[in-house]
């Protein structure tokens, strides 16, 4: 199993994807459709003008091998350990199910930073409670534990610029490959930062002024291949035990 969580500021668009891509499983605090759950959280979170990402978006997946072993309410077990696991159990959030009885099953929680006191839910040391959490389920319902030997990986050559805008791009596009498991959630991810993705026969991507670059020119790493190797849930499953290892 692996949970990711990320802050991020665009929660009504978080909502809605959730939303149009599987089924609500639960919801904390709040009723209705992403929209109607959105203006629920804004009313808290209007009440906190300093935290600038006022949400947590969570995606928690099982291995493949998992596929059917988890019922509804499992899942829906699982996010309330997660909640109080990260501290917003008391706060507004909904859960959505998405790849429902394939190989690529898992959860979306969307839930408000913003607290009952205003202020905001820590986002400190979540990479660390995501692993003892992960541990915690796996041995509860006897899913595959995440491997914990780190593998020797060959180093590839990476493409190297000077150009700033292409940095902060190659950046950009990593970290959302950190909280995505399919080209989709890749693409949603990079248009809420204002980048868009564009997919033939190999990948590339504009900024929002327009600077257009193919993902391998920004580095190996991520040409069309590349990026499918990333998103694969082996090497998902790798990054999130190296993270915890640093």
């Amino acid at each position: 199993m692996i949970a990711k969580l990320q802050s991020i500021s665009y929660t009504s668009n978080a909502l809605q994807y959730c939303e149009r891509g599987g089924e609500i499983l639960y919801s904390n605090e709040c009723l209705g459709s992403a929209k109607q759950i959105y203006d629920q959280m804004k009313i808290r979170e209007n009440r906190n003008d300093r935290c600038e990402k006022k949400s947590f978006h969570i995606k928690i997946r099982i291995a493949p091998e998992d596929q059917s072993k988890l019922t509804n309410q499992d899942w829906i077990d699982i996010s309330k350990d997660y909640a109080k696991k990260i501290g917003f159990d008391k706060n507004l959030y909904a859960v959505y199910i998405h790849e429902e009885g394939s190989a690529k099953e898992h959860i979306h929680i969307l839930t408000s930073r913003i607290m009952e006191n205003n202020l905001a839910v820590t986002d400190s040391y979540t990479h660390y409670k995501n692993l003892d959490f992960c541990r915690a389920i796996e041995k509860e319902y006897k899913l595959r534990e995440v491997e914990r030997k780190l593998e020797h990986i060959k180093e590839q050559k990476t493409f190297i610029s000077t150009d700033h805008r292409t940095s902060k791009l190659k950046a950009a596009v990593f970290k959302a490959i950190e909280i995505s498991d399919s080209m989709e959630d890749l693409t949603f991810h990079l248009k809420n930062q204002k980048i868009k993705t564009k997919i033939g026969r190999g990948i590339s991507f504009i900024d929002a002024n327009g600077v257009r670059k193919k993902g391998s020119e920004i580095d190996r790493k991520l040409s069309l291949k590349g990026i499918e190797k990333l998103l694969s849930y082996k090497n998902q499953e790798k990054r999130f035990n190296n993270r915890m290892s640093r």
